[in-house]
């Protein structure tokens, strides 16, 4: 007979919000609440959200310094996500990024205090917003989570156990060490001493998972050779991994980051305001779902399609009139769990076309 199910910790990979929501953050916030939402109802489950995750990458704390460098006549607070995206764009296209050596003070302050710039707590305010109207949980966008471990505890925690090779007393970088499983070195500690976010994931995730604890890692597709290295040396200290990646939503026929621009016409407040006035809240939040999941599918090769949208707006409106009985919902919910024991976003949204949709699967997952 089986035992009771383990926790699962359910950790996507985690953005600071110095843009708008694009289509890929759309796609990759619905495929985590569907799967959050699902998976709750069928086995104890623990969604992971840290913002100090992506708040001390080079990225965002380089940025930051750009805003109060060049722009410090701003009201950050007043900017809307959509200005401040125009800024992150020309910010990183321009080249004028200080290194990281010469902005400890900003990681030092995260570090201490949870600190996060004025310009992205009024983006995340408005995240948030766009996210409540979309349905989706709250992970907990603007919570203040201090890591649990340091870099030097985790970096000699690794150390210990030849995951890590420490050149830091050389004035070097630490790199994680995959070679026994034929990966190349990854540096997590740069020569100037500034973590990456994989370090940064280890220090949040290491010490919160107990031998034999199951953790789900979700991540953009582009991503994955350093999730691949990432579930290894979980799997290496006793956890017991399993992967999702998700590939990004292209824009115009074209795959690209939000800090190369592109994605003007196309945030999560411009498809809210578009929507909405055609479509109620329910048919609107079901909608999106059964267009970024279903439609999009998991990965990267479908590009953002106004039309097909549409076309899921009217499935949604249909399927929520046309609702009917579920029986044992849990029941129901376990015939589309994988074999790591999550529940399967797209198998179960695209179910949803080939049958009459339960009314109680629709206002437990997906409204």
């Amino acid at each position: 007979m089986r035992g009771p199910a383990r926790r699962l910790l359910l950790a996507p990979v985690t953005i600071t919000a110095t843009k708008p929501l694009l289509p890929t953050h759309v796609k990759g916030f619905l495929w985590v609440d569907t799967l959050f939402r699902g998976t709750r109802l069928v086995r104890d489950l623990e969604y992971y959200w840290n913002p100090r995750a992506a708040n001390l990458t080079g990225q965002t704390i380089q940025f930051w310094d750009y805003l109060d460098r060049r722009h410090p006549e701003l009201d950050f607070a007043a900017l809307s996500p959509d200005d401040l995206g125009h800024l992150y764009v020309r910010c990183h296209a321009s080249g004028d990024t200080r290194p990281m050596d010469r902005l400890r003070h900003y990681t030092e302050r995260v570090e201490r205090e949870g600190w996060v710039h004025p310009a992205t707590r009024a983006a995340t305010r408005d995240w948030k917003r766009q996210l409540g109207l979309l349905g989706v949980h709250d992970p907990g966008l603007t919570a203040d989570r201090p890591a649990v471990a340091s870099i030097d505890e985790t970096v000699e925690l690794l150390a210990r156990r030849h995951l890590c090779v420490d050149h830091r007393r050389h004035g070097g970088p630490a790199y994680l060490d995959g070679t026994r499983w034929g990966m190349p070195l990854r540096p997590v500690v740069g020569a100037d001493g500034h973590a990456n976010y994989l370090l940064v994931i280890l220090r949040d995730l290491i010490p919160r998972l107990a031998a034999g604890e199951e953790v789900l890692l979700v991540y953009d597709e582009d991503l994955a050779h350093d999730y691949a290295l990432l579930a290894r040396v979980l799997a290496e200290l006793g956890a017991r991994p399993s992967r999702l990646p998700l590939g990004r939503v292209p824009i115009g026929g074209v795959v690209r980051s939000s800090r190369h621009g592109g994605w003007d016409g196309h945030s999560l407040g411009r498809l809210a305001e578009l929507c909405l006035r055609e479509v109620d809240p329910a048919v609107y939040r079901l909608g999106m779902r059964l267009y970024f999941i279903a439609m999009l599918k998991r990965t990267a090769s479908e590009p953002f399609r106004p039309d097909l949208l549409r076309r899921a707006l009217s499935r949604a409106r249909r399927m929520l009139g046309e609702a009917g009985d579920t029986g044992d919902l849990p029941a129901y919910l376990r015939g589309f769990a994988t074999p790591a024991g999550w529940v399967d976003p797209y198998r179960l949204t695209d179910g949803l076309f080939a049958r009459r949709a339960p009314a109680a699967l629709l206002d437990h997952v997906y409204l």
